[in-house]
C-alpha cells in the first residue's frame, strides 16, 4: 500500500467520524428541546397571564380566563384555610415541644412542677406574638356588638389589574350628635398599604346614609390582591371639633370569589369602649396530660381606682366546676399603673370528661394598702359566656396542643 492510499483512508476516516458526531450532537439538541419540562407541583401563588381584552366577536377566551380565576380562587382559598390550620403563633416551638411531650410519656418519664411550668412556658410564644395574633383574629371576627350595617359590592378586572369597589349605603348607624343623628362619611385604604385612603362624602344628619360612590385600585394583579385586606372605617364628621370613629370592617379579599360579582352587607364593629380596659390572655389544653394553661400577658387602659389616677393591679382566677369553686390562683401586684404586663402562667388539671362542665373566672383587681381590695372588671371563660369568650373556649378546644391568645373587654359585674 503506497502513502497516498495511506493519507485518503486516514481523511476519508477523519470525516466520518465528525459526521458521526454532528449527527449526534444535532439528535441530542432535538431531543433536549422537545423534552417537556418537569415540575413538582403548581405555582399557585403565580399570577394569570393574560393578553389583552378579546373582540366581540370572539366569547371562547374570555369564558376561559373566568374559569382560570374561578380556579385560582378557589385553590388560594384552599390554601389559605390550610395555611389557617397551622397556628402561627406557635410555628416550630410547639411542634418540637409535643414531640418531646409524647416522647417522654412513651419512656414514661415525670417531672416536677418546676420543670412543667417551663416545658409550657416553652409552648408558648412570645408576648409580643401572642398581642399581634391577637389583635389579627379580633379584627377577623365578627363584632359582638355591631354599630349598624354597610353595603358595598366588589369588582375585578382581571385584564387590567383593577379593583372596583363601590360604596352604596349604611343602616342602623348609633347617634354621635346632640340632634340624634350622625354626619357619616368612609374612609378605605386595602392593606397592609394604609398610606393611600380614599374617602367618601359627607351625609348630613342621618343615621341611613346613602353613598353610591365608586372607587378604583389600580395595578393589584390576582396574586397581590389576594394577599390585601379591605379596611371600611366609618368615620362621624364634626365641624369644629376631631371626627368621632362609629366603627370598622375588615374583609380579607382571599374570601371573595370575585367572579360573582358580590354585593355585600357588613356588621360595623363598634369603636371600642375602654372605660374598664381589655386583658391578654392565653389559653393552652393538653388533652393527653388533662392540663389547662392559662397565660394572663397584659392588660391596657384599666380604669383608674386611686386618686392618683392610677391603680395597683393584680389579676385573680377562680377554677369554677359548675356552680362550685374548686381553685384559685393569683398573679403579682403592679404599682401605679393601667397598663400592666404580666406573663404569668398557671396551671389546671382537668379531665377532658369535665373540661365542658368548667370555667374560668378572671377578675382584674386593684390592691389597696388600707381597707378592702377592689374589683376593676371581669371575664368568664367557658362554654356558656358570652360571644367572645365563648369562642376564645372553643378554639381552645378544637386545637389542642396550640396556644389560642384573644383580646376580651372586661365587664361589671
Amino acid at each position: 500500500m503506497d502513502l497516498t492510499t495511506i493519507v485518503i483512508a486516514s481523511v476519508l476516516g477523519s470525516l466520518a467520524v465528525l459526521v458521526t458526531m454532528g449527527i449526534s450532537i444535532f439528535f441530542c439538541c432535538f431531543y433536549w428541546r422537545k423534552r417537556p419540562n418537569k415540575k413538582t407541583g403548581p405555582d399557585e401563588m403565580e399570577p394569570l397571564k393574560v393578553g389583552k381584552a378579546p373582540s366581540q366577536s370572539n366569547q371562547e377566551t374570555p369564558r376561559k380566563n373566568v374559569k382560570d380565576l374561578a380556579r385560582h380562587n378557589v385553590e388560594d382559598r384552599r390554601q389559605q384555610s390550610a395555611k389557617r390550620l397551622i397556628t402561627p403563633l406557635a410555628g416550630p416551638m410547639v411542634t418540637q415541644a409535643v414531640l418531646l411531650t409524647e416522647t417522654c410519656e412513651k419512656e414514661g418519664t415525670s417531672s416536677n412542677s418546676a420543670g412543667a411550668m417551663s416545658f409550657l412556658q416553652a409552648l408558648l410564644p412570645t408576648a409580643e406574638q401572642q398581642e399581634a395574633a391577637a389583635d389579627l383574629a379580633r379584627e377577623m371576627s365578627e363584632p359582638d356588638e355591631a354599630a349598624g350595617q354597610i353595603q358595598f359590592s366588589l369588582e375585578f378586572d382581571i385584564y387590567s389589574s383593577v379593583l372596583t369597589l363601590k360604596i352604596l349605603q349604611a343602616k342602623g348607624l348609633p347617634a354621635k350628635d346632640v340632634t340624634g343623628t350622625s354626619d357619616p362619611y368612609v374612609r378605605i385604604c386595602l392593606l397592609p398599604d394604609r398610606k393611600h385612603k380614599l374617602e367618601t362624602k359627607v351625609k348630613h344628619r342621618t343615621l341611613s346614609p346613602r353613598w353610591n360612590e365608586t372607587f378604583y385600585f389600580e395595578g393589584y394583579p390576582l396574586a397581590k390582591l389576594q394577599k390585601s385586606i379591605l379596611y371600611l372605617h366609618v368615620f362621624d364628621y364634626d365641624r369644629f371639633s376631631r371626627d368621632d370613629p362609629i366603627g370598622e370592617v375588615y374583609l380579607p379579599l382571599s374570601q371573595v370569589d370575585f367572579t360573582k360579582k358580590p354585593c355585600l352587607w357588613k356588621c360595623i364593629r363598634a369603636a371600642e369602649d375602654m372605660k374598664l380596659g381589655e386583658i391578654l390572655i392565653t389559653l393552652l389544653y393538653i388533652p393527653r396530660t388533662s392540663e389547662l394553661s392559662i397565660t394572663l400577658v397584659k392588660c391596657r387602659n384599666l380604669k383608674a381606682k386611686d386618686i392618683t389616677g392610677y391603680s395597683d393591679p393584680y389579676v385573680k382566677i377562680w377554677l369554677h366546676r359548675g356552680d362550685k369553686r374548686v381553685e384559685k390562683k393569683k398573679t403579682q401586684v403592679h404599682r401605679k399603673t393601667l397598663d400592666p404586663i404580666f406573663n404569668e402562667t398557671f396551671q389546671f388539671v382537668i379531665s377532658w370528661e369535665r373540661i365542658r362542665e368548667t370555667s374560668l373566672v378572671v377578675t382584674v383587681m386593684d390592691f389597696d394598702t388600707v381597707g378592702r381590695n377592689e374589683a376593676i372588671g371581669q371575664v368568664i371563660l367557658s362554654s356558656r359566656s358570652g360571644p367572645t369568650e365563648t369562642k376564645h373556649w372553643g378554639d381552645m378546644l378544637s386545637k389542642p396542643r396550640s396556644p389560642i391568645s384573644q383580646w376580651h373587654r372586661l365587664k361589671n359585674f
